[in-house]
C-alpha cells in the first residue's frame, strides 16, 4: 500500500472484525507467511501464529462490546518501514481508554515481515 494511513486502517479493522473468517483474510493480505509479531512480552511467528494473536485480541478486548481500536492519523514511514499510533476507544463514551503503536517492517511485495507493537505512549 502507498498510502500508509490506509495501510494503518486496514491494519486496525483486522483487530475489530467481529468474523473470524474475513479477520484470517487480511491477515493474509497484510502479512507475509512468515511474518512475525512481537508485543512487550510475547512472540508469534508465521500466519497461523497472527491468527491466533488477533482472535484473542478481538475476544478480550473488542468482542464483549466495551472497546473499539482506531487509527491515529500521522503514519509514516520510509525504506520499508511504516510507524503509527492507535488508540483503544470506550463504545459507549468515546473515551480513550489505552494507546500504543506498531513498527511495521515490509517486504517487497508490501506485505508486512516484521510488526513490533507497543502499548502505551
Amino acid at each position: 500500500m502507498n498510502d500508509l494511513n490506509a495501510l494503518a486502517s486496514r491494519y486496525i479493522e483486522m483487530w475489530n472484525e467481529p468474523d473470524a473468517g474475513k479477520r484470517r483474510a487480511i491477515v493474509r493480505e497484510l502479512f507475509a507467511p512468515e511474518a512475525e509479531h512481537y508485543t512487550p512480552t510475547r512472540e508469534f511467528h508465521g500466519l497461523e501464529r497472527m491468527d491466533v494473536r488477533v482472535a484473542e485480541g478481538y475476544e478480550q478486548f473488542v468482542k464483549p462490546g466495551v472497546n473499539i481500536f482506531r487509527p491515529v492519523a500521522g503514519a509514516n514511514g520510509h525504506h520499508g518501514a511504516v510507524r503509527f499510533q492507535w488508540e483503544m476507544v470506550e463504545v459507549a463514551t468515546g473515551k480513550v481508554t489505552g494507546r500504543g503503536s506498531d513498527f511495521l517492517l515490509m517486504g517487497e511485495d508490501g506485505r508486512i515481515l516484521s510488526d513490533h507493537q507497543f502499548v502505551g505512549r
